[in-house]
């Protein structure tokens, strides 16, 4: 009997509970609309940073640049010039526009013609090296693009305060231009091109040409055109895109073609 009395009474206790519930305004279908109006708050949120996560995704895949060198005799040179003709080179914007025009370097983008006559001249020539390669670089990241590890510079001799520049050593010292690549619209990309002289300061350091920075801003799949400089001059396009020991005179000629991944 006591155990029946007992199991009775907490059926009383609890619907009494219940009651004092629904009489004091607290019942379960406003403690549902609660929990209800946070779950629709939480997922909401998740939805927003899920958009969010896809846009930056969309926007940040890794960028392919491929790389297409063309080194030619220097005595082939007019062709390689010829082909600068067909080059926009108003799309580029210089960090230091007045160092830039003074460097030499002809970059800008391949214009109606140029694949086609780039083509033939690859056939034509007399001799002429045809590498390439490729960099996959994450959105905003760097690489470089090797173009040589010999390089013509200046020897001087000094006598008492005065010195003569009697002519050109050949010294080991890398040639490369620093590419940074970022994505700023499904359909556009910027490149940063800076050149870079590795192992070339007195402490086997590294040069890099900063203030002659430029940058351009390309559709994905067109062509981005590097040239300039000849083997006789003493500017910065020739140091980067030609040499010459002896007999033996070169010249490079550069397109870049960026893809977003």
């Amino acid at each position: 009997m006591g155990i029946g009395r007992s199991r009775h009474g907490s059926v009383a206790a609890h619907v009494l509970l219940c009651a004092c519930i629904l009489f004091s305004g607290c019942g379960p279908s406003e403690t549902d609309d609660l929990f209800q109006g946070e779950y629709d708050r939480v997922s909401a949120e998740i939805e927003r940073l899920k958009t969010q996560s896809e846009a930056a995704a969309d926007l940040g895949g890794n960028i392919r640049v491929d790389v297409r060198m063309l080194t030619t005799e220097a005595s082939d040179s007019f062709v390689v010039d010829s082909l600068l003709r067909y080059v926009d080179r108003n799309v580029v914007v210089a960090k230091r526009p007045e160092l830039y025009a003074r460097s030499g370097l002809n970059i800008g983008m391949a214009g109606d013609g140029f694949t086609a006559r780039l083509d033939v001249a690859r056939q034509s020539l007399r001799s002429a090296e045809d590498s390439r390669l490729f960099l996959v670089l994450a959105d905003g990241a760097s690489g470089y693009i090797n173009v040589g590890r010999e390089i013509s510079v200046p020897s001087f001799y000094y006598l008492g305060r005065h010195y003569t520049a009697v002519g050109y050593e050949f010294r080991r010292a890398g040639r490369s231009l620093e590419v940074t690549a970022r994505r700023l619209a499904p359909d556009m990309i910027e490149l940063e091109l800076v050149p870079v002289f590795s192992d070339f300061l007195s402490d086997g350091g590294d040069m890099e040409l900063t203030e002659l920075a430029t940058t351009v801003r390309v559709r994905p799949g067109r062509i981005l055109v590097i040239g300039g400089g000849d083997t006789s001059g003493q500017d910065v396009a020739s140091a980067l895109l030609s040499f010459s020991k002896g007999s033996d005179s070169k010249r490079t000629l550069i397109t870049v073609v960026a893809t977003a991944g």
